[in-house]
C-alpha cells in the first residue's frame, strides 16, 4: 500500500533566516512521500534565489503584498496535493526527523481525527507533560489535518481572518461533525516567535476582531449576545492593561463593518459542542468516552 503524500505548506513574511531552518527541518523529515509548498507574502526575489538553491525541490508561490496569513495559507494549500496537510511557521521548526510519520500514525490509530498537533517548546512556549490529550483548537502553523478538512468536510479559512481566528472557526466545525482534535506530547517542534513581520497593534486588532467575526459565524444563537458582550468587555479591560486602548475602539468598529461578510459563513455548532468545547478547554481529557457520555459526543467513523 502507497504512503500517503504529506503536503507541509509554509507562509514567510520577511523572515529569511528562520524560514531557511525551518525548510531544514523539513526537508529532513524521513516520511519520503512529501511536498513542501512556500507563499512568500510578499515575494523577495533574493530569497526565492536562495531557497531555489538549497531547496530546488520546494515550490514557492509569491504575493504581490501582503495579504494576510490566512489568505496566503489558502493559496499554500490550493497549491498542494497531499493526502494530509501540515502546516509551518516560518519560525518554527521541527525538533525529530520522525515528526510526519509519527503525527500520521495518529490518523492509523484513530481515524476519525481531524486534527492533529504538535507539542511546542520555545521562549514563549512551554511544552505540555504527559499523555496525548484532545484539545479544544490546535495553533495553526504546527498541525497536520486530512485534505478533507478543506475540499469536503470544512472548507478553507475565511479571508476575513487575516491573521488569527481561522483556528477556531475549522476547529469548531471539526468537533461538531464528530472529528477530534488531538495534542501529540511526544512530537515537537521549536517555536522562535520572532519579532519580525509582527506587529503588536496588528495583532490585538486583527485577533479581537477575528475573535468577534468567529462568533457571529460558529456560536449557536441563543449564544452570541452573551459571547459578545464577555468578549468586548474582556478585550477592553486586556487592552487597557497592554497599553492599547485606542486600537479597541477600531478594532470593534471593523468587526462591526465586517459583520455582513462573517454572517454569510455562519454555520453555528450544536449547543452540546459549544459546551463541549468548553470543557475540553478547561479539563484534560484523555478519553473520548467521557465526552460521550457527557455530550453524546460521536465519532465520524470507528476508532
Amino acid at each position: 500500500m502507497k504512503a500517503p503524500l504529506v503536503s507541509i505548506v509554509c507562509v514567510s513574511h520577511g523572515r529569511r533566516e528562520l524560514l531557511l531552518r525551518c525548510l531544514e527541518s523539513c526537508s529532513r523529515q524521513d516520511h519520503h512521500r512529501k511536498e513542501i509548498v512556500v507563499v512568500l507574502n510578499p515575494g523577495e526575489p533574493a530569497v526565492e534565489s536562495e531557497i531555489a538553491a538549497r531547496f530546488p525541490a520546494v515550490r514557492m508561490v509569491r504575493t504581490h503584498r501582503n495579504i494576510g496569513f490566512f489568505p496566503a495559507l489558502n493559496i499554500a494549500i490550493a497549491n498542494a496535493t497531499g493526502d494530509y496537510i501540515m502546516t509551518v511557521d516560518d519560525d518554527a521548526r521541527f525538533l525529530a526527523d520522525d515528526a510526519l510519520s509519527r503525527l500520521l500514525d495518529c490518523f492509523v490509530d484513530e481515524p476519525a481525527l481531524g486534527a492533529v498537533t504538535c507539542n511546542l517548546e520555545g521562549p514563549r512556549e512551554v511544552p505540555v507533560e504527559g499523555p496525548d490529550r484532545y484539545f479544544r483548537e490546535f495553533t495553526t502553523g504546527f498541525t497536520m489535518m486530512p485534505r478533507q478538512v478543506f475540499t469536503d468536510w470544512v472548507g478553507f479559512y475565511p479571508d476575513l481572518f487575516f491573521r488569527s481566528g481561522g483556528e477556531t472557526y475549522v476547529c469548531s466545525a471539526l468537533w461538531d461533525q464528530g472529528r477530534p482534535v488531538k495534542k501529540v506530547s511526544g512530537v515537537r517542534m521549536y517555536h522562535e516567535w520572532a519579532g519580525t513581520g509582527r506587529s503588536r497593534r496588528d495583532q490585538y486588532f486583527f485577533g479581537l476582531r477575528s475573535q468577534l467575526l468567529c462568533a457571529l459565524m460558529r456560536d449557536p444563537l441563543p449564544m452570541i449576545p452573551l459571547v459578545l458582550l464577555s468578549k468586548l468587555v474582556r478585550s477592553a479591560l486586556f487592552f487597557m492593561r497592554k497599553g492599547m486602548a485606542v486600537v479597541w475602539l477600531p478594532a470593534v468598529l471593523s468587526a462591526i463593518c465586517h459583520a455582513p461578510s462573517a454572517l454569510s459563513y455562519r454555520r453555528p455548532m450544536r449547543m452540546a459542542t459549544w459546551r463541549l468545547m468548553r470543557l475540553v478547554d478547561r479539563q484534560i481529557v484523555t478519553d473520548l468516552g467521557e465526552l460521550e457520555r457527557r455530550f453524546g459526543f460521536r465519532l465520524a467513523g470507528p476508532i
